[in-house]
């Protein structure tokens, strides 16, 4: 055969080489690496047909320490967040698995860990911190109405979606309580620092108690910044933890004091359960904290007298920039409370739950006590302004308001002025999905069926995007049977995480502005003046 008839060997195609040398996998090229641990490594991916990023854990089987714990703690992970679905948990996509390694998808979380959070930025205030306190109470629920208990609740396992919304993560110590909820545990899980006293002392433990304690150091270290219980060495902290002395810093609230010093028990059973946490003030009332400390600060202060000339001065600015917390620490004073876990005041077990009573100082506003009432004839009146001119000190006649214009409901113009309070939105507006309601199985499963007047709002919305990318709704049935295994089904969930974050991130920009409190209108004034 001539040497021109002979066939060129093809080397492999682009996708092919990004696999060889390791910068794809599936459907997945790989951008950079996001954390390392010890028997894994996450990278930062992008999703070839979605466009959307991903999450990747890459654990490598053929490693000499990835023993059998490290084995199941894979598999468990897997098991869970395949049963395990809500708003505040992290996401599993897709499960891909090779010769020698396990790849796990999940969803890309952009805020990164609460842990480097607060490290860098300092601790949180309070009004910040129970909301958030509040989600993670709203998954753990979740998990243990289910039969499942986390045993790993920490700051690096909390990631932030934005600064008022994260996910529960990392699920390798988790387990299934197949004898229900008194289920006795006999494996040491979780961070020493977050661990309970139960797991140093006992040969078994109950997971619900342990969870429980786990948020309550959680919650220290987020409004504190370092831990109630701290020691150079492991068994150092085990002795310190069942010692069980602490201290409460007194820039912290009675709500906040309240709760901490509630959950930190040492006796599992007088614990609180997750739905005490959630009716305690300091969840249900987060501003509640930062009125007492309002209240408290204008108790030990005079007022101040105000002078004829305005003078902006250096320290004025000092104090205006410094926290509610740094000011309530410098004014009131207060010294740190020693505490302990097996001797429990009583007065704070028993009013855990009491609301506490607020005086009639606190229900009118600080700003309206300090200024005296006008008549409305006053109101009425506009200010008069004056201007004086370098040297010459000639008075200028008051600037005239010139009114502003408003438009209507309709678009056309009135004088009547648009008041948010009022608008109504109708319920079927797209800026109002409630796709985190959706919680069913078509989240994690499309349903069997190709009627799409069938299905709900999200599934129709997500299985129009894929058929646009040539994935149709029989490619979808048939690959029900493989789950996370399957890329179409990986593809199924990114389109869906998608819509969810979408809805959620539309309707609180809508309700941002709807709900929030109207500022005072200022009057726009303008003036002339001829030299």
């Amino acid at each position: 055969m001539p040497a021109a008839a002979i066939p060129k060997s093809r080397g492999p195609s682009p996708a092919g080489r990004l696999v060889t040398i390791g910068r794809r996998i599936g459907l997945y090229r790989f951008c950079g690496d996001i954390g390392r641990g010890n028997f894994s490594k996450v990278k930062l991916a992008v999703h070839q047909l979605t466009r959307d990023k991903v999450a990747i854990k890459v654990v490598d089987l053929d490693r000499a320490g990835l023993d059998a714990k490290a084995l199941r703690m894979l598999s468990s992970e897997i098991a869970t967040l395949e049963c395990v679905h809500h708003p505040n948990i992290l996401r599993l996509f897709e499960v891909v698995e090779t010769l020698g390694r396990v790849y796990l998808v999940t969803e890309w979380i952009r805020g990164g860990e609460l842990y480097n959070h607060i490290t860098q930025g300092g601790p949180l205030r309070e009004i910040h911190a129970a909301p958030l306190l509040k989600q993670l109470l709203l998954a753990v629920k979740h998990m243990h109405s289910l039969g499942y208990v986390h045993r790993d609740i920490k700051a690096e396992n909390v990631l932030l979606l934005s600064e008022d919304r994260l996910k529960l993560a990392d699920f390798g110590f988790s387990t299934q309580l197949i004898n229900g909820a008194n289920q006795k545990l006999d494996t040491f899980c979780g961070s020493p620092p977050y661990a309970a006293p139960e797991l140093f002392s006992d040969d078994h433990y109950i997971g619900a108690p342990v969870d429980v304690w786990a948020l309550g150091i959680l919650l220290y270290f987020m409004v504190v910044g370092n831990m109630p219980f701290r020691a150079p060495t492991i068994p150092g902290l085990k002795a310190a933890i069942l010692k069980g002395d602490y201290l409460l810093p007194g820039q912290l609230s009675l709500p906040c004091i309240r709760l901490i010093q509630r959950i930190l028990i040492h006796i599992p059973a007088q614990r609180p359960t997750i739905d005490d946490m959630l009716n305690s003030q300091f969840v249900t009332c987060p501003k509640l904290s930062a009125d007492l400390m309002q209240w408290e600060i204008n108790q030990h202060t005079k007022p101040v007298k105000r002078s004829i000339f305005w003078v902006r001065s250096k320290s004025h600015r000092l104090r205006k920039s410094a926290s509610l917390r740094d000011r309530y620490a410098e004014v009131v004073k207060k010294p740190a409370i020693s505490m302990n876990t097996r001797q429990q005041d009583e007065m704070f077990v028993q009013n855990f739950l009491q609301p506490i009573e607020m005086g009639h100082e606190l229900l009118v506003p600080v700003s309206s006590q300090l200024k005296e009432p006008q008549s409305t004839e006053q109101a009425k009146r506009p200010t008069r302004r004056y201007m004086f001119c370098g040297s010459l000190k000639k008075k200028v006649t008051p600037m005239e308001t010139e009114p502003e214009k408003q438009l209507a409901n309709g678009g056309q113009c009135g004088s009547a002025k648009i008041n948010p309070w009022n608008v109504e939105v109708a319920e079927d507006c797209p800026l109002f999905k409630n796709y985190d309601a959706e919680t069913g199985s078509c989240v994690m499963l499309p349903t069997n069926t190709e009627d799409l007047s069938q299905l709900g709002a999200l599934e129709f919305e997500a299985r129009q995007i894929l058929a646009e990318l040539g994935l149709t709704s029989e490619m979808l049935i048939n690959a029900r049977q493989s789950g996370p295994r399957s890329d179409i089904i990986g593809a199924y969930r990114i389109v869906v995480n998608r819509l969810q974050k979408q809805s959620w991130l539309a309707r609180k920009h809508v309700e941002m502005a709807l709900h929030s409190e109207p500022k005072a209108e200022k009057r726009i004034e303008r003036s002339c003046c001829i030299l």
